[in-house]
């Protein structure tokens, strides 16, 4: 029993280190191309080396990180291949799926999605960037909510990795205002809550589509984060 109890607190600490360290290399502070030492990793998060070296053997497993031998290991560039692969997918799935938020959305689901834009009102208007950024991935997964389309949400979760630091460093690009995501997301919402299907359909498309057309602003402004492997036209 007690054999056990060490093992459940084992695996606790390591998905808590694992947790940390991923949110870091999110939110960029880790950033791309920044050396991961243990000895620092262990003092940021209180920890011992075992839980600390077991989250990155499988940060390293995801791609998120990369060990070079007789060097270190390394917080890995945002590929821009995988950024527009996961937009592709985004935007051909949850199409669909905003558009079976429209058929099941009820009383309730109005007031979740109103919420969240509310919330993100008060960021835009305080200039929260951790807020704006979260409570824009919150309406999006809400709709996968309303839609009982949550585990989508969160196999996508999975491999959406690139695209969300990607995200977040779009918001971060002061050339770059929010107020066109204020107004797409307004735009989405009175199109779901009029039960307009074709005309949610089309704006979820073109939100995910546009995402990847600020490409050129986000990779200039952060030139030294990203891995230009986009297939050339």
């Amino acid at each position: 029993m007690e054999h056990a109890q060490e093992a459940g607190s084992e695996e606790s600490l390591q998905f808590q280190a694992y947790e940390t360290i991923r949110e870091g290399i999110l939110y960029a502070r880790y950033a791309p191309g920044d050396r991961l030492q243990v000895k620092d990793l262990c003092s940021d998060l209180d920890m011992g080396r075992t839980p600390v070296r077991e989250s990155l053997v499988r940060l390293r497993q995801e791609g998120l990180v990369q060990t070079i031998p007789q060097s270190g290991t390394y917080v890995n560039r945002i590929s821009l291949r995988s950024v527009e692969c996961a937009r592709y997918v985004r935007e051909n799935l949850e199409r669909q799926i905003a558009i079976e938020c429209c058929v099941r959305i009820d009383a309730e689901g109005e007031k979740a999605l109103s919420n969240i834009m509310r919330r993100a009102q008060d960021a835009y208007e305080s200039r929260e960037t951790r807020l704006f950024f979260d409570t824009d991935n919150l309406f999006h997964q809400a709709i996968y909510q309303i839609a009982e389309r949550e585990r989508i949400w969160g196999w996508l979760e999975s491999i959406n990795m690139d695209l969300q630091r990607y995200r977040w460093l779009r918001v971060l690009t002061e050339e770059l205002d929010w107020d066109a995501i204020m107004h797409q997301h307004g735009a989405i919402f009175d199109a779901i809550t009029h039960r307009d299907v074709d005309e949610t359909g089309f704006l979820v498309s073109n939100h995910l589509h546009l995402l990847f057309e600020e490409s050129g602003t986000v990779t200039k402004r952060f030139s030294d984060y990203f891995l230009f492997d986009l297939p050339k036209e």
